[in-house]
């Protein structure tokens, strides 16, 4: 399983991240699974996230191939024209 990430850093963005960006990745063909968390502790201090959303693929192939749809490609534009909101984009691979 491969997933996408994407961290927002601003407390402020829960307006943006769940009326503007959620139903761009919930959008998104070939996604197994769409999920949205508000970071509300970390051990270590400050967490550089407050809200994380996720996006579950099959593996690599079918992730690249749902971020080359329309959609994919919605979701590509939204982050270029809102690079200021405080964002970053991670991609996890399962080990097991």
């Amino acid at each position: 399983m491969t997933k996408l990430l994407w961290l927002f850093n601003d407390k402020d963005s829960e307006a943006y991240v769940t009326g503007t960006f959620l139903p761009l990745v919930q959008a998104i063909p070939g996604a197994e699974g769409v999920a949205l968390a508000r970071v509300t502790a970390s051990g270590m201090g400050e967490f550089p996230a407050r809200f994380v959303v996720e996006a579950r693929f099959a593996d690599e192939d079918a992730m690249n191939d749902a971020l080359a749809t329309a959609e994919g490609r919605r979701i590509s534009r939204e982050i270029m024209e809102s690079a200021g909101k405080g964002m970053e984009v991670v991609t996890l691979e399962d080990m097991d």
